[in-house]
């Protein structure tokens, strides 16, 4: 009998779990769509997760427009905003 095992196996469950119900625990649609809206602006994201973000985007009637500037941004490394560099403080005694 190895170690870390069961004893006994799990079944699939064949009734659907409790997902998304309540009135606290649901996704926001909106910020659903600001995250794929952001997906389309972040130079790390794959040109294949660009094209996931594009589709569900129209499939929930929101807006894919990018900016000129941000696709060149994109494609030339530049970053929005400054990259702070982390500069420590030395005591010397």
């Amino acid at each position: 009998m190895p170690l870390f095992s069961r004893r006994t196996h799990r079944t699939t469950r064949t009734t659907r779990s409790h997902r998304g119900g309540g009135l606290f625990h649901r996704k926001d649609r909106d910020r659903v769509a600001g995250g794929y809206k952001a997906a389309l602006s972040n130079p790390n994201t794959t040109r294949e997760g660009r094209k996931h973000a594009k589709h569900k985007l129209r499939s929930m009637g929101q807006s894919t427009h990018v900016p000129f500037m941000t696709k060149v941004k994109r494609t030339l490394g530049i970053r929005s905003g400054p990259r702070h560099s982390r500069t420590t403080k030395r005591t010397r005694f």
